[in-house]
């Protein structure tokens, strides 16, 4: 007798698991409630993620009841099509996975659709180029290509986590007088503007004043403001006077401690005499600056903490 009551114990307590566990399942949402996508990181605004189905009958109406991101979509109430509201949000190194949830509704009946949108990692820095694009395409990692002033202000402004070095913008954009160096040295500003541990340097601009320079180069230290620098990148492509930007492929090799950023270069640009600020200053292409000059050396990076190329 007790070895039947323990076999009909057994009996019931199955029944009691295997009954909850269809109740769980009932739960879920069936796969037909889910709806998975990918598209590229940074889309357009407007663009269509994709047009939201439903098995109700009669005229149904949609709404967009929760996003894991504000402002990542809008929904055609009518038609169900769901489109990218703010771009900006789209972006995989921040949001990889963006999801809502859709009600549809014909008054009567309702379901819940979940959308999860994957996003595809692309090179930012390509992306946000425009008539560059192809330079930088088939460049080789470690080379600097040579971009617009609006490309360089679109990556200032778009890429994740940008910060900048060498000279903030207000440093730069005095409106003091310009100097230019009779020869070739190398600078590096004393001013605050250092990059941060664990940083990427991607992009970088400055002012000259001579014609078919080809040989001017980007520096990189680790230890101070005077000495310790080595190259970051090959030899900077030919350029001429004025302000010049360019832009680094595949940098792979983010700044191990706080550091500092030099441009050995012909004709440098500065402000001389602005007090309060001052700039180390070198022969050209050495790794010790043993001068010291009041002003501000006109050269600015920009940094991030997250590699968003190839």
């Amino acid at each position: 007798m007790k070895n039947l009551i323990s076999f009909f114990t057994l009996i019931v307590l199955l029944t009691t698991i295997v009954s909850c566990s269809s109740t769980d399942d009932s739960d879920n949402p069936s796969s037909n409630d889910t709806i998975e996508i990918s598209i590229n990181e940074n889309p357009s605004s407007g663009h269509l993620v994709t047009t939201i189905t439903t098995s109700l009958s009669g005229d149904v109406s949609y709404s967009l009841t929760s996003e894991s991101i504000s402002q990542a979509f809008t929904l055609d109430s009518n038609s169900g099509e769901l489109r990218v509201a703010a771009w900006q949000v789209y972006d995989y190194e921040i949001n990889p996975i963006i999801t809502a949830t859709v009600s549809v509704s014909n008054g009567t009946d309702s379901e819940n659709k979940i959308i999860i949108v994957n996003l595809n990692n692309m090179d930012d820095i390509w992306f946000f180029l425009n008539s560059s694009r192809d330079n930088y395409a088939n460049a080789s990692a470690g080379d600097w290509i040579a971009i617009t002033e609006g490309e360089y202000n679109h990556l200032a402004n778009n890429l994740f986590d940008v910060t900048k070095c060498g000279s903030t913008d207000s440093q730069y954009n005095r409106n003091n007088q310009i100097s230019y160096d009779s020869n070739y040295y190398t600078y590096a500003n004393d001013n605050g503007a250092t990059i941060a541990q664990q940083n990427y340097l991607f992009a970088f601009k400055y002012t000259c004043n001579r014609d078919n320079l080809t040989n001017t180069k980007v520096k990189l230290s680790s230890t101070s403001v005077s000495e310790g620098y080595t190259n970051i990148g090959g030899n900077v492509p030919m350029h001429n006077s004025g302000e010049n930007y360019f832009v680094l492929k595949g940098n792979s090799s983010p700044t191990p401690e706080t550091s500092y950023m030099a441009v050995s270069a012909e004709r440098f640009g500065y402000f001389s005499g602005v007090s309060g600020f001052n700039f180390k200053y070198g022969d050209f292409d050495v790794n010790e600056l043993p001068y010291n000059w009041t002003g501000i050396a006109l050269y600015q990076g920009l940094t991030t903490t997250v590699k968003q190329w190839d």
